[in-house]
């Protein structure tokens, strides 16, 4: 009997263990039917085979209101089809409030077997609300009633994003006419303000894309309101750029102007979308706060005009530059593509403007890229304007824009390029229909002739390092400067200086010799241009060199360093684009031991030693002469290629009261050219009263350019 009693109790122990096991198991199974993790993702469980997950959460952030799309995902994996019908979403924070989601188009409700189908939502949310406290719940129709089935944290949802300064905007709500999907994203990228004609024009870049799959056209009904510091309301003129119709995948920029009387604060403004200019239904606000900052020159802004990310603005430098006494800037621009394909290359625009003067003046288009800038590469925009008297190149800000978005031209433009057929000017810019990118500061960046400090130093017979945006001088074509001299006249009372050229073809082809300025700038701005002597070859052959020269004037005062421009003014008549820029100095001839027996002279492409020399007296059929004796050796640089417009050497005999008793031109080309060894050079028709001791011999370069013959002493002997 005690075992039968010990038998059904130890029975009903374990039925009692069961029945706690099945609770508890059932307890798990009601928890897992809510929420479950499947394939990386978070969901809510109907069935073993049918379940919903939280795609593409997307949250547009405005002043007072943020809205909130996301999709809805119904996974069906079972053998039957499944009616989205029977269920519906609400949206709620874990801090109790509920928010209506809307449906913003129309989907099939039923789901076939093994297939899956989105159904996309809108919901608005007050901006105090933490989006990360979100979630959106799954509830049941059920014999009139609705039952919660789980419930989906918006933070943990696959694709989840949030984007401050941006409003989603249902045109539907604009024009009743329109389908309910006609979504678009409003977002504000830009906000500069530009004074014109005693005013202040603000400019407001903003973008807008579609996020359905179907091609909209922007209602007119939409109107864009500026509320300023006092809260007073003015109505934006909206310029659409390409039109009002934006296709699916794309964007479109809407640039919005308004004038105002005097300069704002920006920073204080608010953009209001709403159905007409009182603003009777607003649609969301957006603060302009930090849109208008102005970036520093070397700084890099993101260009989003083409839709795509790694394309990068950058105001490389700026430099002065005078024409006609008047003062100038060059601005260069770089546009780096660090995007994933080429950049069909946009048009740019430029406009300086001075807050203090209240005024905005267009730029001229210089230079530009090519058709196409390769991924990994950029393309170099330079830009020059002429500045009115008074204005403080410091104190200038430079706007850069692009009218035309699609296609890279440029509709109705601000500015013209300078070429050779037009002329510089100053000019108001129109920027209305202008899509701003950058706003930069010119303070602290802009390079003076004075500043040879920010320069690089050049070393005689280094390879030019050119502007990458400057298509001048071929890049097989080696350019370098292989003599620097100059030499002081007291005669004629200024100081001549000779820069000679020497071009390497370092090709296969033939290649053209390139025509361009030159100038050097001394450390007090002044600029002396470079005369180029005159010479006939035009074309250089494979691996071999050229050599001519650049002639200068200068006062005897002007010593020390000085800037080396090359200039290139293939394209225009007035602005002289600067395509490389050196620190130089130069040596001062002639100022040799004149007691010296020999000396070595340089005559580039040819190297002269005089080894001796001697200098005597003729009488021969009633005249006088001197005979100048030389032994010469002469040698040449192979690779050099010389012809008949060589420059010359000038023996120049002067007497003991500085007077010239003659001269004797020879050359080291052609016929009649100086050789190795003896020779002899004859000074000849010198009167008696002339035979005067002692004597000086003067040896010249002499350089044939357009403006005369350019001399340099190259040595002085005395007897």
């Amino acid at each position: 009997m005690y075992r039968d009693w010990l038998r059904d109790t130890k029975i009903t122990y374990i039925a009692r263990l069961a029945l706690i096991a099945a609770v508890i198991i059932g307890m798990a199974l009601f928890a897992w039917t809510n929420l479950i993790v499947y394939a990386g993702k978070e969901g809510v469980l109907i069935s073993n085979s049918v379940y919903f997950t939280l795609e593409d959460v997307a949250i547009s952030k405005g002043l007072d209101t943020q809205i909130m799309s996301f999709n809805i995902q119904l996974n069906n994996d079972s053998d039957s089809v499944v009616d989205y019908n029977h269920y519906g979403i609400k949206v709620a924070s874990q801090a109790g409030g509920s928010y209506y989601a809307r449906m913003t188009k129309t989907t099939d409700g039923l789901v076939a077997v093994h297939s899956t189908t989105s159904y996309n939502y809108v919901t608005t949310i007050p901006i105090a609300v933490e989006t990360s406290q979100l979630q959106v719940t799954v509830f049941e129709r059920s014999g009139g009633k609705l039952l919660d089935v789980g419930s989906l944290s918006v933070a943990s949802a696959q694709s989840f994003g949030e984007q401050p300064g941006q409003l989603l905007l249902n045109l539907a709500d604009v024009d009743t006419s329109l389908t309910t999907s006609s979504y678009v994203t409003v977002q504000v990228l830009k906000a500069i303000t530009v004074p014109q004609d005693g005013k202040w024009t603000l400019l407001v870049d903003a973008l807008l894309t579609p996020t359905g799959s179907e091609s909209i056209t922007l209602p007119t009904g939409l109107k864009y309101l500026l509320h300023d510091e006092q809260d007073k309301i003015l109505v934006f003129t909206a310029n659409a750029i390409n039109g009002n119709s934006i296709n699916a995948g794309q964007t479109k920029h809407v640039l919005l102007t308004v004038e105002l009387d005097t300069i704002p604060n920006v920073d204080k403004m608010v953009l209001e979308l709403a159905n007409n200019n009182l603003g009777t239904i607003s649609f969301g606000k957006l603060s302009l706060i930090s849109l208008s900052q102005v970036a520093k020159m070397g700084e890099k802004i993101p260009y989003l005009i083409q839709g795509r990310e790694g394309l990068n603005l950058e105001l490389q430098k700026a430099e002065e530059q005078l024409i006609s006494n008047k003062k100038g800037v060059l601005i260069t621009t770089v546009l780096h593509n660090g995007s994933k394909s080429a950049l069909q290359t946009p048009t740019l625009t430029g406009t300086m403007i001075s807050d203090q003067a209240a005024l905005s003046i267009a730029t001229d288009t210089i230079i530009s890229p090519d058709a196409y800038i390769a991924q990994g590469k950029s393309g170099i925009y330079k830009f020059f304007v002429l500045l009115p008297e008074g204005i403080a190149a410091e104190q200038l800000k430079f706007v850069t824009g692009t009218s035309n978005t699609a296609s890279g031209k440029t509709t109705g433009a601000a500015v013209t390029s300078a070429t050779k057929d037009n002329s510089l000017s100053v000019s108001t810019a129109n920027i209305t229909s202008t899509v701003p990118i950058a706003l930069v500061s010119l303070q602290d960046g802009i390079t003076t002739a004075t500043n040879l400090d920010s320069i690089a130093s050049y070393t005689l017979g280094q390879a030019f390092t050119f502007d990458s945006g400057s298509k001048l001088i071929d890049p097989e074509l080696e350019m370098s400067v292989v003599e620097l001299n100059g030499y002081t006249n007291a005669d004629n009372g200024y100081q001549s200086v000779i820069a000679k050229f020497k071009f390497l073809n370092k090709s296969n082809e033939t290649l053209a010799l390139p025509t361009f300025d030159t100038t050097l700038t001394d450390a007090s701005g002044t600029s002396f241009p470079g005369t180029r002597e005159t010479t006939s070859l035009t074309q250089l052959i494979p691996n071999a060199a050229y050599v001519y020269s650049y002639s200068y004037m200068l006062p005897p005062t002007a010593t020390g360093a000085f800037k080396l421009s090359i200039l290139d003014t293939s394209n225009f008549t007035q602005v002289k684009l600067p395509i490389a820029d050196y620190k130089v100095t130069m040596n001062q001839t002639g100022e040799d031991d004149p007691n010296a027996i020999s000396k070595v002279l340089s005559f580039y492409p040819y190297t002269v030693n005089i080894e001796n020399w001697e200098l005597s007296s003729v009488y021969s059929s009633n005249a006088y002469s001197y005979k100048l004796k030389l032994s010469l050796d002469i040698q040449k640089v192979a690779e050099v290629i010389v012809d008949n417009t060589i420059a010359t050497m000038e023996f120049e005999l002067v007497d003991g009261r500085d007077r010239i008793l003659g001269s004797n031109n020879q050359t080291l080309q052609g016929k009649g050219k100086l050789i190795n060894g003896a020779q002899t050079v004859t000074f000849t028709d010198i009167k008696s009263e002339q035979l005067d001791y002692p004597l000086t011999l003067r040896i010249y370069e002499n350089i044939t350019t357009s403006a005369g013959v350019a001399k340099r002493l190259m040595a002085t002997f005395k007897q």
